[in-house]
């Protein structure tokens, strides 16, 4: 049997010269995986590749997708993964990933990933323009992609061969997270925005507003949190020990918010808590947090998001009697307020308004009416301009608010726009509470 010797490589090429004559040492890389495993390495590394975003075949149909950003149009983007906190300034230091694509090319022409993400002062960098924009646009923890024009990225010449002339490109940008930008010279602890200090009041009134919250003022427990949020964010941090720190706080005052506010029956802004405990990591990994998500979208009418939430929940802790009466409150309420029978009969026409459809839709209105457990009810998309209109009128003559949404809001945001079906992109309408 033929013996096969690992191969070997050196950190250095060997220099003759000192080989022959004043000697030389060998430095061995023992990183080095050498011929008979490179195939094996190939499609490992292939499996963990951690680009963002991926390959676009078309500019110009991408582009009706967008939205403008600056004001001559060079820069236009679509959020994929909405973000959260307050908007950036120049005195923010903020940290990223990206990936940056050709029109039709399968490959990224520059990558920074998200375990290696790259730091940037916005008040003084080397950024090219369009980049800039397109950060200060941005809030942590939003995922977005953005068309730049060559007139404000790599310019008319390109740099040849690898940035082509006259280029526009493509680039997903992850906004990682911000901080405030650390002034120079060692900080003063006497800032009134330093950690230091905005963590002890923001502890005050964390506990405030543990204590209103028990008396059942829930009004004014949401300022005390929502005040202690603000604050964090704001803060200067001076290393990662107090951003770990802001981090488990600002979990603590979202999760209340998120309480508090299906209390004061204001779901939309538990909701967002919600969506910044996500952002946090501290969503699908907590009962708690995923009780109250489920509950807000229960009384909005999302039934199946709030399904994945509390379902979720009840894996975490099965033997919470509170995670299951909800399930079971989730279950009865999407029974007696079924959209989909709106628009799943077979006879229906395109133009006209059956008698069957008037009556789903005056039995959908008062089951609305007399739920205590819905504040609003998203109505299904493709209704014709004639059922529009019937609905219109029945929810005036029962006091009811009949509002447009808007653009299709993701209370989920895990959920990607590439996961959502036709139906859920068509233009939609609901019925409110007129409490």
């Amino acid at each position: 049997m033929m013996m096969t010797t690992p191969s070997i490589a050196l950190e250095n090429g060997l220099n003759l010269k000192e080989v022959l004559t004043t000697g030389s040492v060998l430095h061995i890389n023992e990183d080095y995986e050498g011929t008979d495993t490179c195939l094996e390495t190939e499609r490992n590394e292939a499996k963990t590749v951690d680009f963002i975003g991926q390959p676009v075949k078309s500019f110009e149909v991408l582009e009706k997708e967008l939205s403008i950003v600056d004001e001559k149009g060079f820069v236009k983007k679509k959020i994929i993964v909405e973000g959260g906190g307050l908007p950036l300034n120049e005195g923010n230091t903020v940290t990223v990933a990206f990936s940056g694509y050709w029109e039709n090319d399968t490959e990224p022409f520059d990558v920074v990933k998200e375990d290696k993400p790259m730091v940037v002062d916005l008040k003084d960098n080397g950024l090219l323009p369009g980049f800039q924009i397109a950060i200060q646009s941005m809030l942590v923890g939003e995922l977005a992609i953005y068309l730049f024009s060559y007139e404000v990225m790599y310019g008319e010449m390109g740099i040849p061969p690898r940035i082509k002339p006259k280029a526009n490109c493509v680039f997903y940008i992850k906004l990682v997270k911000s901080i405030i930008t650390p002034k120079q010279g060692p900080i003063n602890y006497s800032e009134p925005n330093t950690f230091e200090r905005v963590h002890h009041e923001v502890k005050l009134l964390y506990g405030s507003g543990v204590t209103l919250h028990k008396t059942k003022n829930y009004t004014a427990a949401i300022q005390l949190f929502r005040k202690g949020v603000n604050m964090l964010h704001k803060c200067r941090l001076a290393d990662e020990n107090e951003e770990r720190i802001q981090e488990k706080l600002l979990i603590k005052l979202y999760t209340n918010l998120a309480v508090c506010y299906n209390k004061v029956k204001q779901p939309l802004r538990a909701c967002t808590a919600c969506n910044e405990l996500a952002r946090l990591k501290s969503l699908w990994n907590n009962s708690k947090v995923l009780f109250q998500n489920a509950k807000a979208l229960r009384m909005i009418g999302q039934f199946n998001m709030a399904e994945k939430k509390i379902k979720r929940a009840l894996k975490l802790s099965p033997d919470n009697e509170e995670i299951k009466a909800e399930l079971e409150l989730l279950e009865r309420t999407r029974d007696s307020c079924n959209q989909t029978r709106l628009i799943d009969n077979e006879n229906r026409s395109l133009e006209l308004v059956s008698d069957n459809f008037k009556q789903e839709v005056d039995q959908l209105i008062k089951n609305f009416k007399t739920n205590i457990n819905l504040c609003k009810l998203t109505l299904p998309g493709g209704l014709n301009s004639d059922e529009m209109d019937y609905i219109k009128e029945a929810c005036i003559r029962e006091n009811l608010f009949f509002n447009k949404i808007q653009k299709s809001y993701l209370l989920d945001k895990d959920t990607v726009s590439s996961e959502l079906n036709d139906e859920e992109i068509l233009e939609k309408f609901a019925l409110l509470s007129n409490d």
